[in-house]
């Protein structure tokens, strides 16, 4: 849900710092479009706790049946099977009476360097310090591979980071003013093997990159929903849509038109 969508309060612990609070939000997870269209009605009601909640409107103006179709993100490397159910995903919409325009998106990879640098920063704050402790070997790889990738900032990047935000949130805000869907990958790969991120350097940063959408997007505030599509086998594949904030309402109408007429449930053997 878009930053402010649903309100959140943690009894347990103080208020996250900046990075938490612009990127951290909940959402419903359901067999259906159907499903997370209640669900998610009924997260979203006003609870004043949370200085973030914002009273908009679960339904916004008529927009123009238009999606942006981006099999590739900045280059992102995109299986051919994931590419395969964002073709299939576009032409659903299409029989539905959409505009498909295949284009680029405005940047994600500038939005994960500074994702990573405000959620790091929040770590390197005590959180770090608690994983250390608790002393589980995964948790302590991961936040090892992530400050490889982001060295501690000072002040000035913090604020460039910040700054740079604000122009990055005007850029998808008038994309998508323009293209009030788009359709992009969960991730450039299938569901990787579990516990694949923890088995080497390599291996973590495989997924990182294959997971640019999931990582970026949440830096704007955005609204996504992910959908699944159908199965390569015995994997779930899926589409990721994006809308303009407080647009969720144009994401469920999509995602009913592009979801499968049988829930795809992961296999249990």
């Amino acid at each position: 849900p878009s930053l402010g969508r649903i309100p959140a309060m943690n009894f347990t612990g103080p208020d996250r710092h900046i990075g938490g609070q612009l990127m951290a939000t909940s959402g419903p997870l359901a067999r259906s479009v159907g499903d997370v269209r209640l669900a998610f009605a009924a997260m979203a009601v006003e609870d004043l706790r949370d200085p973030w909640w914002i009273p908009a409107p679960l339904h916004g103006p008529p927009m123009p049946k238009r999606a942006a179709l981006c099999v590739a993100p900045e280059g992102l490397e995109v299986m051919p099977e994931v590419e395969r159910a964002l073709r299939e995903a576009a032409g659903r919409l299409e029989a539905a009476g959409w505009t498909i325009v295949e284009t680029a998106c405005p940047p994600l990879r500038k939005a994960v360097d500074i994702q990573l640098m405000l959620w790091l920063a929040e770590f390197r704050r005590g959180a770090g310090d608690a994983i250390a402790k608790e002393g589980d070997p995964d948790a302590i790889f991961v936040y090892d591979q992530m400050q490889q990738l982001c060295p501690a900032p000072g002040i000035e990047a913090l604020m460039d980071g910040l700054q740079m935000r604000a122009k990055l949130c005007r850029e998808w805000q008038l994309f998508l003013h323009d293209n009030p869907v788009l359709l992009c990958p969960v991730s450039g790969e299938l569901p990787f093997a579990d516990q694949l991120d923890v088995q080497s350097p390599q291996a973590f940063r495989r997924c990182w990159q294959a997971q640019l959408t999931q990582i970026g997007i949440p830096l704007m505030g955005l609204p996504a929903l992910t959908v699944t599509t159908g199965r390569v086998g015995k994997v779930p594949v899926g589409v990721q849509l994006v809308a303009g904030r407080y647009r969720e309402d144009l994401l469920l109408t999509a995602g009913e038109i592009i979801e499968p007429g049988e829930a795809v449930t992961a296999p249990q053997d």
